[in-house]
């Protein structure tokens, strides 16, 4: 459609400037008309110009906090009893991110030219998720958006939290691999060769751990390129699986089935998929469409298939904690306090307590994860130290014996 500019006057005769993509030049003056504003003067806006605020735009990434302070921030102002509109333009105002004060303008003219507050955010499922506008939805049709958007915001802090917990879990792994390998290549490209060249002053035979370590720095030193491509080639094509649907399954099924970090995945997941069918149910959206956005938001697909699976079930006539049941991935636990939230219907609170009791079951396991993995990581360092020191020191020592001969 084409994008208009327009210049009015509002009811108090203050200058409106914008612009808006409608159908025609009459489109937009009806949608004027229906925000209170009286036209001036319209113009069509040509589509080929440059925007060096998109360019920059690129480079600003919205994170997760910013967003978190936005839904926290609509929630009150709306909440006081200001327009959404005007909620909307006061925050726009006061954004730093460029790009995001560009994308809450698209929403407020939207929402001026008649779209819902939901419709809105769905033009843009990159920043607000199906997730998110949803739970707006839910919000504009019960008349409790501030709330809804309330409970969403402790939502997003609380995942936020998870998040940054689990990369804080992964980062002691991460750093003393990365130094290993680092050592590895300084050993392998300046040391290794020097004291080939000492053993070939010497005509000893070479033990076994040696000839390897020779091999390994030969290989790299002289084929370095080609490890290069293998390695670049290896990630470009591991990158293109995951994006396939078979891919992503298997890298998903990987994940809970690593030793250590895949029960700490699960938990993670479980405690999402519980705040966000409780989140969804509490904000009075029907209990098989919170199942389907749950699953579609659950951030596995091993867990969302099995969530389907309890959502044809649920559709059938069937209750929750029964299908649930029969699914591995979920506890017992969790099966019982979902037969005890359909039996009382307090699904959304039997819901938000599993989510804390996996919150709390995550701490605990992040707690404990330097005990578990400083043995593993020590032990996985002794075993490289002494294969390099067998490797570089037995020569030495026949060479020795040699002298003395």
């Amino acid at each position: 459609m084409p994008i208009f500019s327009y210049r009015a006057r509002d009811r108090k005769g203050a200058l409106v400037l914008g612009e808006l993509e409608v159908a025609d030049k009459s489109a937009l003056e009806k949608s004027l008309d229906k925000t209170g504003l009286i036209p001036i003067a319209i113009s069509p806006v040509s589509k080929i110009r440059f925007d060096f605020s998109k360019i920059k735009g690129i480079f600003e990434r919205i994170t997760a906090e910013e967003l978190i302070l936005f839904t926290r921030q609509i929630s009150t102002l709306f909440g006081a009893g200001l327009p959404l509109t005007k909620a909307l333009s006061t925050l726009e105002g006061q954004i730093k991110n460029k790009a995001f004060a560009g994308i809450i303008k698209k929403i407020r003219e939207d929402i001026e030219a008649g779209s819902t507050f939901a419709n809105a955010l769905s033009k843009h499922p990159k920043i607000f998720n199906e997730l998110y506008s949803s739970m707006a939805e839910a919000g504009e049709a019960g008349g409790i958006l501030d709330k809804v958007l309330d409970r969403l915001a402790s939502m997003l802090e609380k995942e936020n939290e998870n998040r940054a917990k689990i990369k804080s879990a992964t980062l002691y792994p991460k750093i003393v691999l990365g130094a290993i390998v680092a050592a590895i290549f300084i050993m392998m490209t300046f040391v290794v060769p020097k004291f080939v060249q000492l053993y070939k002053m010497f005509n000893v035979a070479l033990p076994l751990p040696t000839r390897m370590l020779i091999a390994i720095s030969n290989f790299s030193t002289s084929y370095w390129h080609i490890l290069l491509l293998i390695i670049v080639s290896g990630i470009i094509f591991v990158n293109l699986y995951f994006k396939t649907k078979s891919g992503r399954y298997n890298w998903d099924f990987l994940q809970l089935k690593i030793p250590i970090f895949g029960n700490m995945f699960l938990k993670s997941i479980l405690s999402r998929f519980a705040r966000t069918l409780g989140s969804l149910y509490a904000s009075g959206l029907p209990i098989l469409q919170a199942l389907d956005i749950a699953s579609r938001t659950a951030g596995n697909i091993v867990i969302a298939e099995s969530v389907k699976t309890i959502e044809e079930d649920v559709r059938a006539g069937k209750g929750i904690a029964e299908p649930m049941a029969r699914i591995k991935y979920f506890p017992p636990m969790v099966v019982q306090m979902a037969a005890v939230g359909e039996q009382t219907g307090a699904i959304d609170n039997m819901m938000e307590k599993v989510a804390e009791y996996y919150d709390q079951e995550v701490d605990h396991t992040i707690r404990n994860m330097s005990t578990i993995l400083e043995p593993i990581l020590l032990l996985f360092i002794f075993g490289i130290v002494l294969f390099l020191a067998l490797a570089i020191f037995l020569p030495m020592w026949d060479m020795v014996r040699l002298i003395r001969r």
